[in-house]
């Protein structure tokens, strides 16, 4: 008898160990306030989102007799007896009927009791983010928990309470811009031009148990998916995961179950992919690039926090006036780069082309504003006037530096004021005009009559 009642003692002082079997992993702790019925407290995982709803349902295995030290144990007859599959896991009837056990559970044991005990639920409660949920009035007993949380499982002991805790771990994952005209240290910002590609790469940490894995991506109108989604790591084969689209989000990648169970604890998964910066990009108001992953049961809603890495470009303004601080029409104006190379937009991609004449050239309206040069990356450029407003001078080059790691709007939204001078007119030599023929004639008139009369008083 002491035999038995010292088997009985090991049979529930174990701590469970992982297995598959869609439920939860935890460590039992026995309280020393004896009550008239057992409960079960149950906190969730640390790092569970606030929204997350877990459902924890309990079943019964065995009852239970207890006097708030000692526990021995009895078939429960909504489970009747003993399948074969418990009694090969070590499980047995003496002829009072108390029950015995194996000293550990290994996962056909803990998967003997899944199935044993599955129509006997007595309870079922929800925690809401990490708050701890309790099952009362269950009874001394047996018991097996299953949640929504992931796939490890607990099998406890009311004596008559105990506190366990869901061992199921929240899967992590950080992204970050790997490839672009500048990057942060941190990778969680860049600068690109427009019909640039960016790289990403978002790391996914693997948790203890948490099943159901979807990594979700969501992208602004201003990044282009360009489809090429892939998962490096620990991959075993073809299978292991399969990208598709749902809801909102630009792409997603769901995750084999068979293939998760595999990986150890803390080990790594990094999802590669890119896009590239179209037209619709803007400046100061970067283009966000989410993602995170959901992962237990559907309805759970449990996610991991969002991890975001964000894009911008720039742009460079030009304001148009006289000598008199007027606005100033008609002056067109186009921009090149460090090498040399002219500015040119179309089709949602930026070019630098080698002529001023293929160049994108933007004349200055009414008002002296000029259409903004947009989608630039960091650099130094010059503002060439290419056309001269009739009746002005040229104005000289000038040259605007948009910096690296600056996402100012004094950086990424700069705006130049131009002068045009009004042309001074040059002197002329012109033609020597009818005065001086009128001049020299009149010479000539008084000539001949001066001489005129000198000869006639000589005749005298």
């Amino acid at each position: 008898m002491k035999n038995k009642m010292k088997m009985m003692k090991k049979l529930f002082a174990i701590a469970l160990v992982a297995a598959m079997v869609m439920a939860l992993c935890v460590t039992a702790m026995a309280e020393d306030d004896p009550l008239a019925d057992g409960s079960i407290q149950i906190t969730p995982p640390t790092g569970v989102a606030e929204t997350a709803t877990n459902t924890y349902k309990i079943y019964k295995v065995f009852n239970a007799t207890n006097n708030g030290t000692a526990i021995s144990y009895t078939i429960d007859t909504k489970n009747g007896d003993l399948t074969d599959a418990m009694k090969a896991a070590g499980f047995s009837v003496d002829t009072a009927g108390n029950v015995s056990g194996p000293e550990s559970l290994d996962a056909d044991a803990i998967a003997a009791i899944a199935a044993y005990a599955k129509d006997n639920k007595v309870a079922e409660v929800s925690a809401t983010g990490t708050s701890p949920v309790t099952a009362a009035g269950l009874g001394a007993g047996y018991y097996y928990i299953t949640t929504t949380t992931g796939t490890l499982v607990t099998i406890d002991s009311t004596n008559p309470s105990v506190k366990v805790n869901d061992k199921n771990t929240v899967p992590g994952v950080d992204k970050k811009i790997t490839g672009a005209s500048s990057v942060d240290e941190n990778g969680k910002k860049a600068l690109a031009q427009v019909g640039t590609k960016v790289t990403y790469s978002a790391e996914i940490t693997i948790g203890d148990g948490a099943k159901d894995y979807v990594f979700h991506d969501t992208m602004e109108t201003g990044l282009t998916y360009n489809n090429d989604a892939a998962v490096t790591g620990v991959i075993a084969g073809d299978t292991t995961y399969t990208v598709g689209q749902s809801g909102d989000d630009t792409f997603t990648i769901t995750f084999n179950n068979d293939y998760i169970k595999t990986l150890v604890v803390g080990s790594k998964l990094t999802v590669t992919y890119s896009a590239t910066v179209n037209d619709a990009a803007i400046t100061t108001d970067p283009l966000n690039n989410t993602c995170y992953i959901s992962y237990g049961d559907a309805n759970s809603n449990n996610k991991t926090p969002v991890s975001q890495a964000d894009v911008y470009e720039a742009k460079f303004t030009v304001a148009k006036q006289d000598g008199d601080k007027k606005p100033l029409a008609g002056a067109g104006f186009v921009i090149k780069n460090a090498e040399g190379k002219y500015y040119k937009i179309a089709g949602k991609v930026v070019s630098w082309v080698d002529s001023i004449d293929d160049a994108t050239e933007y004349t200055s309206a009414g008002d002296g504003t000029v259409t903004a040069f947009t989608g630039l990356a960091n650099g130094t450029y010059t503002l060439v006037e290419k056309t001269v407003p009739a009746g002005y001078n040229k104005a000289a080059d000038s040259t605007f530096t948009i910096k690296e790691h600056d996402y100012t709007a004094a950086n990424l939204e700069q705006t130049a004021t131009v002068t045009n001078e009004q042309g001074t007119e040059l002197p002329s030599t012109g033609g020597i005009g009818t005065k001086i023929f009128y001049g020299v004639g009149a010479v000539l008139v008084i000539g001949a009559g001066v001489v005129l009369m000198g000869r006639k008083r000589a005749a005298d």
